[in-house]
């Protein structure tokens, strides 16, 4: 029996020292990624203008202090009239301005109380629109002022998203006010209103800036290309903090507050021309300092004292710009001076010492300074990665605990495919493929592929493989790369691999082998088999597909040269001897393996099979009782395999015992639904229906099988003929591999006349006779015999069938009959009679014949025919 085969690719031992750590920059990413930033960087960028809302208070005072002639300059509106005609002068009298600025100059004298308590007494007498907006906002203010702050805010809200003319005032006291206070709300607003103010726009900002939103910010100023003057120095500190310098330095015209942000960015990019000059229009001293020990950093004119005088996080600043430009060339000695008033910044120095270190393959000061980092979490998970570096020549499972402990904290895409990568390696080196594999799945460089590829393969994942290591030039991958087409079986691809090994190897040239027998050229298999005539991965694998390839004599030549004494090739020896037909020999060696109790099963399959073809008696008994005193993987099997032959050979003594041999001794077994169906089998040759039922039940139960199902249909169908239809039915419904037989079998019990016809057609061209019998039984069924009907009456006669002739005649005489031919009906009727005299159908045509000769006045020949049906009866 044929099984999958898979090549096993053997891999040499290496020492631990042999993990490739790939090479990497370990400076660069690390500076600009942590958040040090000098003490310049924490400035606030100032609102110079006016807001709206303080705009209108200033137009509000000069339009209180200068009112028109028209309007009435009394403490109230209305108030020289006491009475109801006075107050109906009012109304004539007194102009709306007047109640606005009644409110107004209360508002403004901070009176918030009386413009409160007077504004629904006014509102509803205005009906200017402008006056009415005002009005609406400086009770609003007023609400607010007077601590009435959630009625303040509903109502700023209504007038921030209406048409008020004021709403821009409103909007600016809104942003003023909750500034610190709501900034998530001021966002809010400010994104869902269709206009913008100045002083809105420089909250908004501002709190982006807090969120450190650098993006949102630069995509505004894009988008809304505004023209305000605190614009640019948002846009200036967006791009600076998101590191794009070199945008900073295109800017012209920079204000004080952001000048430094565009000195630093020169610097960082060595832009140095007519730098000094820009340093000195920087006003604070300090920060003039702090650059131009910056460009003394870039000429490498470094000492202890230039860090000296800074404040910490200036001098950390500095200290990761001197080892951002001059790494691994630093002096060493300097770094470890540094000191800081604030001890975690200790963390910064004691990792670059453990890089460095790192870099200089000094391990074990590595370990030291990078063990030191205690305060700073960021620093010490970036420091976990290189410690596992550092663990790798020393401390192997130390290095992937490390390891392992970075991939799970880390968000550093690029150092975690590099570690990923080496723990892979550390677990294929250990055999642990499923670890390996997992710990490699998101990781997309040319080496983790690499190890995906391995283990794929070792996986049994070869479509994976190949298009994991696609476009990687290496010998290992290419021949990895054969080998997964091999088990694939696209065996030209597989030697298009091949072709492009450089260096040819024992485990290229074993693979070359297979490929020749896949591909058919034995020749060149035998040839890579003689130059390893002695090697018994070769001739194992090789004498296996000669005997599949039925070339028995070359696989008896190979094992006799080989000289290797080995069970499999003893086995693979009698089969072939058994193929030749050399049953003595074959039998000599299977027995020798049976003796050594090797290879059990195919052992007593090939006796038996020996003992078939030499026509030995009573074996069956004398493997049963070998068999039963051994215990092998299979061996229900081979003693159902026994009870099968015991029952084909009709011998029903031994099938007995070797059925319930099985029964008793494999009550689990895999194949006991097989047993079933033969023990129903047996039952059914027996007419032992019943039991037939119980076993083809017992097999169902397991599962479903038509097998059983057929079984217990026919086993039925000797019982309860009803029962048995709906059971065929399903068989045939079902598409079971048993269509044909139970279509047959439906023919004959079917109480439906159509069901017996569209059955007896489905064998027109496959069974003539079921056929014929399908159309001899589907006529039964008719009371009257049609033109359409008639036409299966004419192919029973033309059959030439001596079985269904007479069937025909009867019919067609029926056909006669309908049609009042009498005396042609009558003389097929006597045919019937005289020609088929042992026919089912003569004592039914002589009742016909009788009819017809009643029908035709001749009462003698009727009475004729009745006597030879009494004497039929009798």
């Amino acid at each position: 029996m044929k099984r999958l085969l898979f090549i096993l690719l053997f891999f040499t031992t290496v020492s631990f020292a042999a993990v490739e750590v790939p090479n990497f920059s370990f400076v660069g990413k690390e500076v600009s990624s942590f958040d040090v930033k000098p003490s310049f960087t924490s400035i606030e960028i100032n609102f110079s203008d006016v807001s709206q809302f303080n705009s209108y208070l200033q137009s509000a005072k000069i339009k209180i202090e200068e009112p028109e002639k028209k309007e009435f300059k009394a403490k109230e509106p209305g108030n020289i009239y006491s009475s109801k005609f006075g107050t109906a002068l009012s109304a004539i009298f007194v102009g709306e301005k007047a109640y606005r600025n009644y409110l107004l100059k209360n508002f403004l004298k901070g009176d918030y109380i009386n413009v409160i308590e007077n504004y629904k007494k006014y509102y509803e007498k205005l009906k200017d629109e402008e006056i009415k907006d005002e009005v609406d906002f400086i009770y609003a203010v007023s609400l607010f002022k007077a601590n009435f702050k959630s009625e303040a805010f509903e109502k700023l809200n209504k007038i921030i998203y209406s048409e008020n003319i004021f709403r821009d005032s409103a909007l600016d006291f809104y942003f003023d006010v909750l500034y610190g206070i709501d900034n998530k709300k001021l966002i809010n607003i400010y994104q869902s209103i269709d206009y913008k103010t100045p002083y809105s726009t420089y909250v908004y900002l501002s709190i982006l800036k807090q969120n450190k939103k650098y993006d949102e910010i630069l995509k505004f100023i894009s988008e809304k290309q505004l023209t305000y003057s605190f614009i640019k120095d948002f846009y200036v500190l967006s791009l600076y903090f998101k590191g794009d310098f070199e945008k900073i330095i295109s800017i012209q015209d920079v204000s004080d507050v952001v000048l430094p942000f565009v000195v630093d960015a020169k610097i960082s990019l060595n832009e140095l021309s007519g730098i000094q000059d820009e340093i000195n229009k920087i006003g604070d001293e300090y920060t003039k300092r702090y650059f131009f020990a910056k460009l003394k950093i870039l000429d490498d004119v470094v000492d202890k004292k230039l860090f000296s005088n800074f404040k910490d996080i200036d001098k950390l600043s500095l200290m990761l710009f001197y080892i951002s430009k001059w790494f691994p060339e630093i002096n060493v000695e300097i770094l470890k001076s540094l000191d800081f008033y604030d001890n975690k910044l200790n963390d910064y120095k004691n990792f670059y010492l453990g890089i460095y270190y790192l870099e200089n393959r000094e391990y074990e000061k590595t370990s030291y300074y990078l063990n030191k980092i205690i305060f700073n979490d960021k620093l010490y998970k970036e420091a976990l990665f290189y410690r596992g570096i550092a663990e790798v020549y020393d401390s192997p499972e130390m290095a992937e605990k490390l390891l392992i402990d970075y991939i799970n904290n880390s968000f550093d895409e690029a150092k975690v495919d590099v570690a990923r990568f080496v723990v892979a390696q550390i677990r294929l080196l250990n055999d642990r493929v499923d670890d390996a594999f997992l710990i490699v799945a998101d990781c997309s460089s040319n080496l983790c592929k690499r190890i995906k590829g391995e283990v794929f393969f070792k996986k049994g994942k070869f479509k994976e493989v190949l298009g994991i290591t696609e476009g990687i030039k290496s010998d290992r991958v290419y021949f990895l790369r054969a080998a997964a087409y091999y088990n694939l079986k696209i065996y030209d691809e597989a030697y298009n691999e091949l072709q492009k090994v450089s260096n040819v190897s024992k485990e290229v040239d074993y693979l070359k082998m297979l490929l020749s027998f896949k591909n058919d050229k034995i020749k060149n298999a035998i040839n890579i088999m003689k130059k390893y005539k002695n090697d018994e991965k070769f001739i194992k694998e090789g004498v296996k597909y000669l005997f599949l390839a039925g070339d028995y004599n070359d696989t008896l030549y190979f094992i006799n040269k080989s000289g290797l004494e080995d069970d499999y090739l003893t086995l693979i020896k009698a089969k072939a001897l058994y193929s030749l037909k050399r049953y003595d020999e074959a039998e000599k060696h299977f027995q020798e393996l049976l003796d050594k109790k090797k290879y059990l099963f195919d052992t007593i399959f090939g006796l038996i099979s020996i003992k078939k073809e030499k026509n030995e008696k009573n074996f069956i008994n004398n493997i049963f009782e070998i068999t039963s005193k051994l215990s092998f993987k299979n061996k229900d099997f081979v003693i159902l395999q026994l009870t099968k032959i015991a029952y084909e050979n009709q011998d029903k003594e031994s099938y007995m015992k070797l059925i319930n041999y099985f029964f008793k001794n494999f009550p689990k077994s895999k194949y006991k639904k097989d047993a079933y169906i033969l023990r129903g089998n047996f039952y059914k040759s027996n007419k032992m229906y019943q039991e037939c039922i119980y076993d083809a039940n017992a097999a169902l139960a397991i599962s479903k099988d038509y097998e059983a199902l057929f079984l217990k249909a026919e086993c039925t169908k000797n019982i309860d003929v009803k029962k048995a239809y709906p059971l065929f039915k399903e068989l045939v419904q079902e598409k079971s591999g048993y269509e044909f037989l139970s279509k047959k079998e439906l023919i004959f019990i079917s109480d439906n006349s159509s069901e017996v016809l569209n059955y007896a057609l489905y064998f027109k061209d496959k069974n003539m006779e079921i056929y014929l019998a399908g159309i001899e039984r589907y006529l039964n069924f008719q009371s009257n015999f049609s033109d359409e009907v008639y036409q299966y009456v004419e192919e029973l006669l033309n059959s030439g069938d001596e079985k269904f002739i007479p069937a025909g005649l009867y019919f067609k005489g029926k056909y006669l009959f309908e049609k009042k031919e009498y005396m042609y009906a009558l003389k097929h009727f006597l045919k019937v009679y005289y020609l088929f005299k042992d026919s089912d159908y003569v004592k039914r045509s002589l009742v016909e014949a009788k009819k017809c000769y009643e029908l035709l006045n001749k009462k003698n020949e009727a009475e004729k025919i009745e006597k030879i049906l009494k004497k039929l009866e009798g």
